[in-house]
């Protein structure tokens, strides 16, 4: 169990690293919003504690995915303006209190599920609005693969280690920090890339929607009898086929012609 939960999230990120590299940064950031960090976590929890607390736990990071997209977009909007100090520590406080303000809430699947779609609806085209001259380069940064590899191993490492004595609802919050999406948009951001930033953050707003597929399908489907392995592949699947209708449309609709100030 160590061993898979050190090799999978380097693995997903060599990923995410090569999905750069071929279709740009909006794919990049549509990946680590989906639950790439948070769906292992989530399936780690289900094996040592049991399907009742996974399923509790999924609803809380169901909540959370609105809360991914509440980061993205407060960061975006901040881009324009305001260095990477300032932009990032405000879209955190935001999360920060978007998640204490989930622990308010009702451990229930439908409420979740639209609360969670309204907001991350209502972001994507609030985004969408958000304008920045495209970069005259694109963002490359060799020493930020070994980072995010290193950030996200300790990370699952640390919630699925620490799971059982915070709860259900805390350990689904926890496993949503956008610590990918900090990463791609924070180093991005500093080296004066703020499109490349802006279609990471973006993206991330359309993987959460993704998200919020995989952990309805988790926190539903854990309560029958069903093997966990076969919960996590349909919710992966759904999940993924539902991100790349999605993302296709707005990618054609968005950055069909480039964007111009």
């Amino acid at each position: 169990m160590l061993l898979l939960k050190l090799t999978i999230a380097p693995l997903l990120l060599l990923f995410i690293h090569y999905a750069q590299k071929r279709f740009g940064s909006f794919v990049s950031g549509i990946i680590p919003g989906l639950p790439i960090t948070s769906g292992p976590i989530s399936y780690f929890i289900a094996l040592e504690q049991g399907k009742l607390f996974a399923s509790n736990s999924a609803v809380a990071s169901l909540y959370g995915m609105s809360g991914i997209g509440l980061f993205c977009f407060c960061y975006a909007a901040m881009l324009a303006k305001y260095g990477v100090v300032k932009a990032l520590f405000s879209a955190l406080t935001l999360w920060c209190a978007f998640s204490v303000f989930t622990l308010l809430l009702p451990i229930n699947i439908a409420l979740a599920c639209v609360i969670s779609l309204s907001v991350l609806a209502v972001l994507a085209l609030a985004s969408s609005k958000l304008k920045f001259k495209p970069d005259a380069k694109p963002f490359t940064a060799a020493w930020e693969l070994p980072l995010k590899m290193l950030l996200v191993s300790c990370f699952i490492m640390l919630v699925t280690f620490i799971s059982a004595n915070i709860g259900a609802m805390w350990s689904g919050l926890l496993s949503t920090f956008p610590v990918i999406l900090a990463v791609m948009g924070s180093i991005a951001h500093a080296s004066d890339k703020k499109y490349s930033a802006y279609k990471v953050l973006n993206g991330g707003i359309i993987g959460s929607l993704g998200g919020c597929v995989f952990f309805a399908v988790i926190a539903l489907a854990l309560k029958f009898n069903f093997d966990i392995w076969q919960v996590y592949a349909v919710a992966a699947i759904c999940s993924t086929l539902f991100t790349i209708i999605t993302s296709h449309y707005v990618n054609r609709k968005q950055f069909a012609q480039p964007v111009t100030v």
